[in-house]
């Protein structure tokens, strides 16, 4: 049996742009911390070979203090290292794995066609390219083909069944071509079921750790393990899990509530009850069917509510239905103007059903002489945020 660590699409050192320096800072530190708590892993569970297939870390913002954690984390470890340069990290004149003084373990692919390195005491060849920059728009298997003696691995960065991809274009079926046993794969963060047919098992570890909502959920790697029981390899995979914060998002149902104080004792209860806490980042989705006369003071909440979580923020998807009925009924311009909005604002369209609901609030108070300010969109709502403060 060979035992393989796999693990890609960390992106060391992103800018984290999204917040302000010290929360960018704090992020960066943790994609550091989960590098770290994977490398000994490896050290302490005998793995026989690291396979990394691109985006370790982000070109143009690895600091020095990353670079010597890298180059000490992989010297640390006793089986060799095979990196497959990604779009993010990708192999060109000034880059780290271009300069840097890497230990003897550390094998990176520094051309864009495909090239072999054999590990012969592991009776194991593993098969990797490099992008030269943002894009690889040739399929890197045209023409390539294994040795059936070893089992044969591709290391590769790449989208795969899109064939006009600019990321390493290539399908499943060319893996098969090819002669592969498995393929160790990295580009797609949301990591899509392993694929598995008699020839070739292929998988993506996707993302080490969130960086953002749009990778929610706890990250990893993979523990590979190829066992050779003849004509083909078997090859078992298991999920590894080292992040220690996640990005989550939350649907919370607030109809029938009439005020942000029912509305903010409803998101700190159900924070709690989903054991979020100081290592989270929580998008709340505020759903469901309130009356016309209230509509949540959104950034009022996020500050009565923020300190239950690392991060907060609130999205509001709720819409002004409950008194649809009376409102479908009314033969007065409440009721036409009502009717009129009524397919927008039912509409699958989040962004168009959103308009539409605040269009409503605002024309029925409108008709009603009541105080338009209450029902502007929240990042519009000067007023009240300035009275909350």
């Amino acid at each position: 049996m060979i035992k393989i660590f796999q693990t890609g699409d960390l992106h060391l050192d992103s800018p984290f742009s999204g917040g302000d320096i010290v929360r960018s800072e704090k992020g960066r530190k943790r994609l550091r911390e989960v590098f770290r708590r994977m490398m000994k892993y490896v050290r302490e569970n005998g793995y026989d070979l690291l396979l990394i297939p691109g985006d370790l870390y982000e070109n143009g913002y690895l600091t020095e203090e990353s670079a010597e954690m890298l180059k000490s984390e992989f010297a640390s470890l006793s089986c060799p290292v095979v990196i497959s340069p990604g779009n993010h990290d990708p192999y060109e004149k000034g880059s780290f794995y271009a300069c840097a003084d890497l230990p003897e373990n550390v094998h990176i692919f520094k051309s864009d066609r495909t090239e072999k390195i054999d590990f012969d005491p592991l009776g194991v060849s593993v098969y990797g390219y490099a992008f030269h920059g943002i894009n690889h728009r040739e399929n890197p298997l045209e023409g390539v083909y294994t040795d059936g003696e070893k089992i044969n691995i591709l290391c590769a960065h790449t989208e795969v069944n899109v064939p006009l991809s600019s990321y390493a274009p290539m399908s499943y079926s060319d893996m098969e071509a090819a002669g592969f046993d498995y393929a160790a794969l990295a580009h797609i963060h949301k990591a899509p079921e392993v694929y598995s047919s008699r020839e070739l098992t292929a998988a993506y570890s996707g993302f080490a750790e969130g960086r953002a909502f749009d990778e929610i959920g706890k990250g990893g790697a993979l523990s590979v393990s190829v066992f050779e029981t003849g004509e083909h390899a078997e090859i078992k995979i298991e999920k590894l899990d080292f992040s220690e914060y996640s990005f989550e998002i939350l649907p919370l149902n607030i109809g029938g509530l009439t005020s942000d104080e029912e509305v903010a004792e409803s998101i700190i209860s159900e924070i709690s009850s989903m054991g979020y806490g100081e290592k989270n980042a929580v998008r709340i989705s505020l759903e469901g069917l309130l009356g016309l006369g209230f509509r949540p003071n959104i950034p009022w909440l996020i500050r009565k509510c923020d300190s239950a979580v690392d991060l907060l923020e609130i999205k509001d998807n709720s819409l002004p239905l409950a008194d649809a009925d009376e409102l479908e009924r009314d033969m007065t311009l409440r009721g036409e103007f009502y009717r009129t909005l009524k397919e927008k604002i039912n509409s699958a369209d989040i962004k168009e059903r959103s308009l539409a609901a605040t269009a409503l609030r605002i024309g029925l108070a409108a008709l009603e002489n009541r105080d338009l300010s209450v029902f502007l969109p929240a990042e519009e709502n000067t007023d009240i945020e300035s009275e909350a403060n």
